[in-house]
């Protein structure tokens, strides 16, 4: 038997369908647990969700986002399959296909449906080019808005996703920022109620504005850090990896003092990140990009003594990196308002995203923390570096 599944159906006012709804997906193979989140509904949703067989939990926040966060937190298995209330008509036979199409690799997989009397505006003229344009890895989707869908819940930030109408557009890109395959699968014909105008305006309006926010963060270019201990990474680049982790990005942080008190609050304060992980130097040889990594930054104490290791290991692999076009970014070799020793910032990153992780960082670093992290963080250029203080590469 396969992993069991674990079916999220977020509703706000469905009562008339969300029994039917509950019972089949009840009666499919893999199917474990029924998990209805009730939105906030001033009908009887919850109780004939309830008497259909579903635990039903509470959001009260409007928004489609944060009902999907309530309903993957109460979630019993790793897979997790989305599912709209409002379904009326639909073959259960072809829902089944999506855990049959898991395998080796795949994180998600799409449910593509058709629907004679929706031409599909919001996928043909915003999402289908956005991706296209954007993520290209994932430009054979039909149907990559859809929000009917299966995926692996342990390879992203469940709380950090976003709470509108994008969350599932942000849960299929934070599984292929991790790494994993974005499989599609028909699931036949599906009739939904007409929508007006105003619905599509207000929907555009949210995925438009989370695409630009994910060009921002460019989550599919991986973050690479490597230092003696954490104690320079929590101090001058923690900030700009933790952003990227929020976003869904990878980050790989190699410490020589891996097991240090520095390394476990880097540890701790990142954990809720499955993207981030702390690992020792030595393994950094071993250094694999994601299978849809399109870029590579590596981060390294700027080279003054201590931290030879470090620096040799970010060098070899920023320089056996070629295709991801890799950038190399030098931290600094002590705190702001001291002598840098020749350290010449040209590289300003803003970190908001990551600030509230970072400080956390600090306070545990430091006992407290009287005011709050700056919100940007400076490097050095790894090009702008003399050629003399460039170690040579073995």
């Amino acid at each position: 038997m396969s992993d069991p599944v674990s079916v999220i159906v977020p509703a706000r006012n469905e009562a008339e369908t969300i029994r039917k709804v509950v019972s089949v997906m009840l009666a499919m193979p893999d199917v474990g647990e029924v998990v209805v989140i009730d939105n906030a509904s001033g009908d009887d949703t919850a109780t004939e969700a309830r008497a259909a067989g579903a635990r039903v939990v509470s959001e009260t926040r409007a928004g489609m986002g944060h009902a999907v966060r309530t309903g993957i937190a109460a979630t019993k298995y790793d897979w997790v399959m989305k599912v709209d209330a409002d379904l009326d008509k639909f073959d259960t036979g072809l829902f089944a296909r999506m855990p049959a199409a898991r395998g080796p690799g795949i994180g998600l997989v799409k449910g593509a449906w058709h629907d004679p009397g929706d031409n599909m505006p919001m996928t043909r003229l915003l999402v289908m080019p956005a991706i296209r344009l954007m993520f290209q890895g994932l430009g054979h989707l039909r149907a990559p808005n859809s929000g009917l869908y299966l995926f692996n819940k342990s390879l992203i930030a469940q709380d950090a996703l976003v709470g509108d109408y994008a969350v599932d557009l942000d849960i299929m890109l934070r599984v292929y920022a991790a790494g994993a395959e974005v499989a599609e699968v028909d699931i036949g014909r599906i009739e939904n109620d007409p929508r007006d105008v105003p619905h599509y305006n207000a929907m555009a309006e949210e995925l438009l504005a989370f695409f630009l926010s994910r060009q921002q963060r460019d989550i599919t270019t991986e973050m690479v850090a490597m230092a003696q201990d954490g104690t320079k990474v929590i101090r001058h680049a923690l900030g700009t990896l933790a952003a990227r982790a929020v976003a869904g990005g990878r980050v790989t942080i190699y410490l020589a003092d891996d097991q240090g008190p520095y390394a476990q609050v880097l540890r701790d304060v990142l954990a809720p990140y499955p993207t981030a992980q702390v690992l020792p130097l030595a393994a950094a040889s071993g250094f694999a990009p994601g299978a849809n990594a399109t870029g590579l930054c590596v981060f390294a104490p700027f080279p003054q003594g201590g931290e030879t290791g470090a620096i040799e290991a970010a060098t070899r692999l920023h320089a056996g990196a070629g295709d991801l076009a890799p950038a190399m970014l030098l931290m600094p070799t002590q705190e702001a308002g001291r002598e840098r020793a020749g350290f010449r910032p040209d590289v300003v990153i803003e970190n908001q995203d990551g600030l509230a992780i970072k400080r956390e960082a600090l306070i545990r670093l430091e006992g407290r923390v009287s005011d709050s992290p700056p919100p940007s963080e400076v490097f050095q250029s790894y090009a702008s570096l003399p050629e003399a203080k460039r170690p040579a590469v073995g």
